[in-house]
């Protein structure tokens, strides 16, 4: 067991304590507060492990450029490629968490019991993991014997469970406008489970609930309109109350989601993407996130020929507004490059492009 750094016991202390409220209000009789409850303490207590173990790790948990420590989204990112200690399963079921996290506490989700049991025990699950590819702990040995998420029908597969609660947004639907609200909470807590297979980062929006509504009034198929869905699958170890429980995007899906720009043909779905909710970093933002200054950015964007791929760069209008925006995908790609090239050579290339572009 490694020895932890200063500033380190806290964090993993109140990530453990975070997952222990999480647990102890999926349990508890009472209903008030108790599904939003346990996923923000779910929440919470992977941000605060995957900060110690950053912090145990780096020595740091703040972006230079920035005095806020990182954001949960970052945690994620450094966990799964710089560290190692989570996987692309692992950080796939916390983005599905996270984005069940703000349907739940900024609108009103309806979130069945059946699928805030898949998220308590998986969490259970990664964080277990987590915890020992991290610090070498066993969470056995860091919680009371005696708690553990709990259900008399545990759920063993997660595509017809998705598929129950689509057939119940159908039944509200049918019963006219006066529910329709109570079919977009519904639906909410089922697109949030689409967001981990998303390569842009992007959150569900109100109108994408109120778009995939309309489409469904108007007999589009739930695959079409929600393709994410069948990547998905679920992995239960166990009878009764499963050990262990993933979620993974490893389904064996006989059709698969086009990208821009790509032809659809065969059994490609082209999926609707609002490019504003795509492309909404700027210069400014990438310099921020990187930690370069904003002729640094331009220079790597020029190096990398980020403008030439549709995919990383778009310049978008409305009405007299031009967007020149950038995707997370550029910011991926912008921070993986960026260690391996030398920003004096990159900045000194730029510099002589644009000297040559001035005096023509």
């Amino acid at each position: 067991m490694p020895k932890l750094k200063k500033n380190v016991a806290p964090l993993l202390e109140r990530g453990i304590q975070s997952l222990i409220l999480a647990v102890e209000l999926f349990n508890r009789p009472s209903e008030t507060a108790r599904c939003h409850g346990v996923l923000m303490f779910l929440q919470h207590s992977f941000e605060m492990l995957l900060k110690a173990a950053i912090l145990q790790k780096t020595g740091t948990i703040h972006p230079k450029s920035d005095g806020y420590t990182y954001s949960f989204k970052d945690c994620l990112q450094i966990a799964n490629e710089q560290l190692g200690i989570l996987t692309r399963d692992g950080k796939l079921t916390l983005e599905i968490l996270d984005e069940q996290r703000d349907q739940a506490v900024h609108f009103y989700a309806d979130l069945s019991e059946d699928m805030l049991y898949v998220h308590a025990q998986s969490s259970v699950t990664l964080f277990a993991e987590v915890l020992r590819a991290a610090f070498s702990r066993s969470l056995a040995a860091e919680l009371p014997s005696r708690i553990l998420p709990i259900s008399t029908r545990p759920p063993n597969e997660l595509q017809s469970l998705l598929w129950n609660e689509l057939e119940e947004v159908d039944k509200l639907l049918q019963a006219g406008q006066r529910r329709g609200a109570q079919a977009a909470a519904k639906l909410r807590s089922v697109i949030a489970f689409t967001v981990g297979t998303r390569g842009n980062g992007q959150r569900v929006t109100e109108q994408e609930i109120q778009d995939s509504i309309q489409k469904r009034r108007n007999k589009v198929e739930w695959s079409i309109i929600l393709p994410e869905v069948i990547q998905l699958d679920l992995t239960a170890n166990g009878t009764g109350v499963p050990v262990f429980f993933r979620i993974s995007k490893n389904a064996n899906a006989t059709i698969r989601i086009a990208k821009p720009g790509e032809d659809v043909v065969g059994t490609l779905i082209k999926q609707e993407v609002n490019l504003w909710d795509v492309f909404t970093l700027n210069l400014t933002d990438l310099s921020k996130k990187l930690t370069i200054n904003q002729w640094q950015a331009q220079a790597l964007v020029y190096d990398l020929k980020v403008k030439d791929n549709p995919e990383l760069y778009r310049e978008l209008r409305s009405h007299s507004q031009t967007l020149k925006g950038y995707s997370k995908k550029a910011l991926d790609l912008m921070r993986e490059e960026l260690p391996k090239r030398d920003m004096a050579e990159v900045t000194k290339r730029y510099k002589q492009r644009m000297k040559s572009a001035t005096s023509r």
